[in-house]
């Protein structure tokens, strides 16, 4: 009995070990982000802007350069084209990127229990485990990074009022806008743009050799951990500064609370954008594409106005290049638009940048499960409906050759 009592004690002990293992495993990526924010904490100095690491250098160029350079070698040169070319894709996405979202965040500016600068934040993407079409959302990164990156100091400039508090947090006026885009371009060209395309060339040069080096030393997984040590960065400047602590506590709060909000809401919209109801395809086409006036119109503008459903793949990068935001353009685009502002101002403005991010990683792991379900979910349906047509095709042809089917030659 002793012996029995001591196996199933050990096999007991066995499954919590497997099972806390399997945990770590499928949220490494949400433990690294308390890590950096726990050595950011008790170490501020290492990583924060001008310290130990030179983190303005080695993160912000080093670490997301890498990131774009992986990036670049993992895109598909066939599936790149298929998306660069997808334009019903670029607008819904961008569009909810650059105007709608902008338009939604604009009402929380002029509250006067929230810190101007906590709100400021640049969109951009990240999905790989649910399931969806991961081209299609690094296409829509880097559309997302360059256009959002020109776009952004007119949103922030034309979002923020007048008043006298605002004026500091101003990027640059219309009229000096010039030495602002040098400086977003020199950022973005030598961290993102370049190892992109960096990246694209060795891929179509090596292509082989690319996907095993890609394959073997799981750089996929690798381009996390490079996002968490940007994490670390931001953390770490946050600390050293004290816009963590010194912050508003209703600035703080506000974030926590409304990212959430936000993240949901930006994602349901996403998903009803790219995968619209069949009565409200069907109610909307009848009124344009299938009216009497659309059925005038030339093929091409009738295809073009046409409401449909996206692919599930499609769909799902779609949720999460809308709804998204990351640490790896943000950062560096906040720390370039207003390069000749404080530590202290920098880190506030980049604050809300990174606190989206972790929390959003933590939906995430909930919206993975849902949407990898959902996907399936229409793949063994359309399997069951194939082997129900095949079942069928086999019942019609047994019935054509049965013995009762053959014509009577007495």
């Amino acid at each position: 009995m002793d012996r029995k009592g001591e196996d199933a004690t050990q096999s007991k002990s066995f499954r919590v070990t497997k099972q806390c293992l399997a945990f770590i495993l499928d949220n490494w990526l949400v433990i690294g982000f308390g890590v950096a924010a726990a050595l950011g904490y008790a170490f501020p100095h290492v990583a924060a802007r001008g310290g130990i690491i030179k983190s303005e250098y080695s993160i912000l160029y080093g670490a997301i350069g890498l990131i774009f350079l992986i990036n670049g070698a993992q895109l598909s040169p066939e599936k790149l084209r298929e998306h660069a070319l997808n334009w019903r894709l670029h607008i819904v996405v961008q569009g909810i990127n650059l105007i709608l979202i902008p338009v939604i965040q604009l009402s929380g500016v002029s509250s006067g229990n929230i810190d101007a600068s906590i709100l400021v934040a640049s969109n951009v993407v990240m999905t790989r485990n649910s399931g969806g079409d991961e081209a299609a959302a690094i296409i829509e990164v880097v559309i997302g990074n360059v256009v959002g990156s020109f776009i952004s100091p007119f949103l922030i400039y034309g979002f923020l009022p007048s008043d006298p508090v605002f004026k500091s947090l101003r990027p640059a006026t219309p009229d000096t806008l010039g030495p602002l885009y040098v400086s977003v371009l020199k950022q973005l060209g030598l961290s993102v743009l370049l190892p992109l395309a960096v990246g694209q060339g060795v891929r179509w040069a090596f292509p082989k050799q690319t996907s095993w080096v890609l394959k073997t030393f799981y750089l996929a997984k690798f381009c996390s951990v490079l996002l968490i040590l940007v994490a670390w960065s931001t953390f770490s400047g946050a600390f050293e500064t004290g816009a963590l602590t010194e912050l508003p506590k209703s600035s703080i709060i506000f974030n926590v609370f409304i990212n959430v909000a936000e993240y949901l809401l930006f994602t349901i919209i996403c998903y009803y954008i790219a995968y619209p109801p069949r009565g409200f395809t069907a109610l909307l086409n009848g009124c344009i594409a299938e009216s009497r006036i659309g059925s005038h119109l030339p093929a091409t503008l009738r295809r073009a106005v046409t409401v449909k459903r996206m692919p599930r793949e499609l769909v799902i990068a779609v949720c999460f290049c809308g709804a998204a935001k990351t640490t790896s353009i943000g950062i560096p685009l906040a720390a370039a638009m207003w390069s000749k502002l404080d530590n202290f101002t920098i880190s506030s403005i980049q604050v809300p940048v990174l606190l989206y991010t972790v929390e959003q990683v933590f939906i995430a792991q909930f919206l993975t499960i849902l949407f990898k379900r959902w996907l399936q979910r229409s793949k063994k349906q359309a399997t069951d409906v194939e082997s129900l047509q095949t079942d069928d095709v086999g019942e019609h042809g047994m019935a054509a050759t049965s013995p009762d089917s053959l014509p009577d030659t007495k």
